[in-house]
Formats: C-alpha cells, sequence, structure tokens
C-alpha cells in the first residue's frame, strides 16, 4: 500500500495549516496564493535551480530596502500588480480621472506650498525650471475646495531627493 500523497492533498494539507484562529480575511488571501503558487509551480514545471534562483531574487530584494527605499514597490510596480490594485479598489466614474499609482519614491510630509510657490529647494546649473497649473473639478467640471495636490519630481540627474540623502523637501510640495 502507498503512502505517497497527491499534490492535491498535499496543497489541502498546506492550506487547512493556516489557523483558522487568524484573520478570516487573512486565512483566506493566504490560501489563494498559496493555491496559485502551487498552481504556478505545476504549470512552468519548477525546477530546485529555478526556485532558488528566485528565492534569491527576493533575497536581494529585501536586502535594498531600508526606511526609506522600499524595493518591494517597485517590484509590484514592475509586476503591474501596483497598478492591478488600483483599477480593483478604485474604479473610475464615467469622466473621472482614472486611477494610479503613487510612483515612485512618494514620502509622506511634503512641505506645505502657497500657491505659485517654487517646488525647487536646490537647482543645478544645467536645469530648466517647469511651470505648470490646473484646477481638481468634480464629474460636473466645479472646482472642488479644499482639494490638495501633492507633487513631487525626479532631479535633472535622474534621482530623487530621498537617493541622496537631501532633506526630503526638493522638488516636493503640498499645495
Amino acid at each position: 500500500m502507498s503512502t505517497r500523497i497527491t499534490s492535491a492533498e498535499h496543497l489541502k494539507e498546506v492550506q487547512n495549516s493556516f489557523d483558522d484562529s487568524m484573520n478570516p480575511r487573512l486565512v483566506e488571501v493566504l490560501r489563494a496564493a498559496v493555491k496559485h503558487l502551487h498552481a504556478f509551480t505545476a504549470e512552468v514545471g519548477l525546477t530546485h535551480k529555478e526556485w532558488f534562483a528566485g528565492i534569491d531574487f527576493l533575497t536581494q530584494t529585501g536586502k535594498m530596502c531600508d526606511e526609506v527605499r522600499q524595493e518591494f514597490i517597485l517590484l509590484s510596480d514592475t509586476l503591474g500588480v501596483s497598478m492591478l490594485l488600483e483599477m480593483i479598489n478604485y474604479a473610475a466614474s464615467d469622466g473621472a480621472t482614472e486611477p494610479t499609482v503613487f510612483g515612485p519614491f512618494h514620502v509622506d510630509g511634503a512641505p506645505n506650498r502657497k500657491d505659485g510657490e517654487s517646488i525647487i529647494d536646490h537647482i543645478f546649473p544645467t536645469d530648466s525650471p517647469l511651470v505648470f497649473s490646473g484646477t481638481v473639478n468634480d464629474l460636473n467640471g466645479k472646482p472642488i475646495a479644499g482639494a490638495s495636490l501633492d507633487v513631487w519630481q525626479v532631479q535633472s540627474n535622474g534621482l530623487y531627493d530621498v537617493q541622496q540623502g537631501a532633506s526630503q523637501r526638493n522638488l516636493r510640495g503640498i499645495f
């Protein structure tokens, strides 16, 4: 008599290992993640070498993270998951601006700026300032009172202020 279990039985054992006393939504998400990870592994016929290369990739990604730099968010962006989350959770009404992700290197606590104030705290000799303006309107085209815009811009050297240990103020502002 064989004691070998099938992959379906193994999957069920793993899914059942999540404690039902945990947050029910977390259990649901973890069980679905395991189901899809097992299906992916079988679909592509993943080898041990490939699995360990994937683990190493994620490990290296994690090692690049710190208090300011979050590489897993960028990986999520690259894989299209961040935008998919926006599509699922924030469907735009007809006529409204489509939702989007914050983008790279957004940080909370940008300085409040007055209308017309520059977000430039430091300018490089080769920089050319850009001026833009606009309004935030409701679906009927009427300006929304009290709306704010949180803006940030990459520097001409291709880096954001936080990538250089700067003050986290240059080329940032909330209007």
